[in-house]
């Protein structure tokens, strides 16, 4: 049955009362997809999607940095060098302009203007120290060439993107066949999917989401409940390594942001969980509480150091703890026929 086909006969099912437990979706992103932060926050608001869900800012000084380099080599057969002045709170490159002297075919140097970052607000400052009319075109194409690489070096590319979806599906539901590729995202979800939806062809032309709507009865309901209760036990499997004496340090007050995130991360999926199984698991539910008691003692230590040592302590190295990594969706190609393909 192809993609077209199975979709049709979920949707009828659930036309006909069948419960509707959520949808499978596959990606398809182009290498090409490219574009600046304000545009893709002003799709973002266009389709009501909450910008939480974008990639984080790009680094500014990162982008500066590589502008450098790109302009650098852009521009190296115009005898034209870029030199770091100073990188304390400003970072500042000199434009420098390379020369021989055909008398004595010694190289002379001449700073033609300076480009500085402020690192405190993020700010740039361009400053032309020549005005000569004989290198005013080559001031005017370095600016020009350096700006280029500088938005350019901004821009939230293909990578992010994937990412972004990447980090949507770990919150709002789970992989669907063991090759990647497919993911389950739960019903709660779906004001927030159909904005992802509407959102990529805007970015990108080439760029879609295709979802299959589950209906809660025959094979595929089957298959999505195995899919699920897989995760359930993984994440109590993770909960016992979280709350193992032997296999985790014991928490420190510079991991208890670290722990807590963790805390609300699982537990917010157990909830999603619970409700698309309609079960409560009083395995997960104590493994949770604990974690839970255990972020509170933290808190309880940290006040009663505070009031008895108030000198300095020693600076503790920050212990990871990270929530395990689903399959991304790189891992099997994905086309018009085989997209739910299940895999199994």
């Amino acid at each position: 049955m192809n993609t077209a086909a199975m979709i049709a006969t979920q949707q009828a099912l659930i036309d006909k009362g069948a419960e509707y437990l959520g949808d499978l979706i596959a990606w398809s992103i182009s290498a090409e997809t490219r574009l600046s932060e304000v545009t893709l926050k002003r799709a973002a608001e266009q389709v009501n999607l909450d910008f939480s869900y974008l990639p984080e800012s790009p680094n500014k000084l990162s982008a500066f940095k590589n502008a450098r380099t790109k302009t650098q080599t852009q521009l190296s057969n115009h005898n034209l060098l870029i030199r770091q002045i100073s990188n304390n709170g400003v970072l500042v490159y000199g434009f420098v302009l390379e020369n021989k002297n055909e008398k004595d075919k010694k190289l002379r140097y001449y700073q033609l203007a300076s480009y500085s970052f402020d690192k405190s607000n993020e700010t740039t400052n361009w400053n032309r120290e020549d005005w000569s009319q004989e290198n005013e075109s080559l001031i005017d194409m370095a600016r020009n060439t350096f700006d280029k690489w500088y938005a350019w070096s901004q821009e939230i590319t293909s990578k992010e993107i994937r990412a972004m979806l990447t980090e949507f599906v770990k919150k709002a539901g789970v992989p669907f066949r063991e090759r990647g590729g497919t993911y389950f995202v739960a019903r709660s979800y779906r004001l927030e999917l159909t904005a992802f939806r509407e959102l990529l062809p805007l970015i990108h032309r080439e760029n879609n989401i295709r979802w299959m709507p589950i209906a809660g009865i025959g094979d595929m309901d089957i298959i999505a409940r195995q899919s699920l209760e897989k995760e359930v036990q993984s994440m109590s499997s993770y909960l016992d390594e979280l709350l193992d004496p032997e296999k985790v340090s014991e928490t420190k007050g510079s991991t208890l942001k670290n722990q807590l995130k963790v805390y609300r991360e699982v537990e917010d999926k157990t909830k999603m969980l619970s409700e698309l199984l309609q079960f409560r698991s009083d395995a997960l539910t104590d493994k949770l509480a604990k974690l839970r008691q255990r972020c509170l003692n933290v808190l309880d230590e940290i006040a009663t150091s505070t009031t008895e040592t108030p000198e300095e302590q020693p600076h503790e190295t920050e212990h990871i703890i990270s929530v395990p990594e689903e399959t991304v969706e790189t891992t099997a190609e994905v086309t018009e026929d085989n997209l739910f393909d299940l895999g199994f």
